[in-house]
């Protein structure tokens, strides 16, 4: 009984140590895979695509480090220093500005398909300001389009990334689901069309 008592405060520290380690872990979710890259919400969709908030003047070097090309900024006020600090590190800027809390138009997520499935642009890194609606929307039209993902999955993957509708940006959500039923529309038409030649 001495010893269980003489060990018990030993064993109480050792276990509250382990629940804080681990702790920490799970509360850096993604980040704690790219322990260089210092941008909020950081995270890597596959194996070209990076998204997050706006980095800031020195995190273009570590976002060079991780083999990324390209900076695809989404945001209608960028930053003065951003374009000059991409370059300066060896990177490419493109710049598809979206009005936040706004329904984004049909030819800016175009122009975002066009870029990003441009073998040229290899490895890229999307953001708006908080890499979590603006660069939500334009994730989930990359996964109805490049990996064929439904509705719930994408939404899904948003959340994940701190989508949320407060604020005013309902209309962003809407965009999505609207996309994902033309998407859909156009796909069964082009199914429809090939099994009706093939009779």
């Amino acid at each position: 009984m001495n010893s269980i008592r003489k060990f018990s405060p030993t064993l109480i520290a050792t276990l509250v140590l382990i629940l804080a380690v681990s702790g920490i872990s799970f509360g850096k979710g993604k980040e704690s895979k790219f322990p260089n890259v210092k941008i909020k919400n950081f995270g890597q969709m596959d194996d070209r695509f990076f998204r997050g908030a706006r980095p800031e003047d020195g995190d273009y070097a570590a976002l060079a480090a991780l083999g990324i090309t390209t900076i695809i900024d989404l945001t209608d006020n960028s930053k003065e220093y951003e374009q000059p600090a991409v370059e300066r590190a060896g990177l490419r800027y493109v710049n598809i500005p979206m009005v936040d809390k706004s329904y984004p138009s049909i030819a800016q997520v175009n122009e975002f398909l066009k870029v990003v499935n441009d073998p040229a642009t290899g490895k890229f890194f999307v953001h708006c300001a908080g890499g979590r609606h603006r660069t939500g929307v334009v994730g989930a039209v990359y996964r109805f389009n490049n990996d064929r993902w439904n509705l719930e999955q994408a939404l899904n993957e948003m959340e994940q990334y701190e989508f949320n509708t407060g604020f005013g940006h309902s209309k962003q959500k809407d965009f999505v689901k609207d996309y994902w039923q033309q998407f859909q529309a156009k796909v069964n038409s082009s199914s429809t069309q090939v099994n009706g030649g093939n009779q």
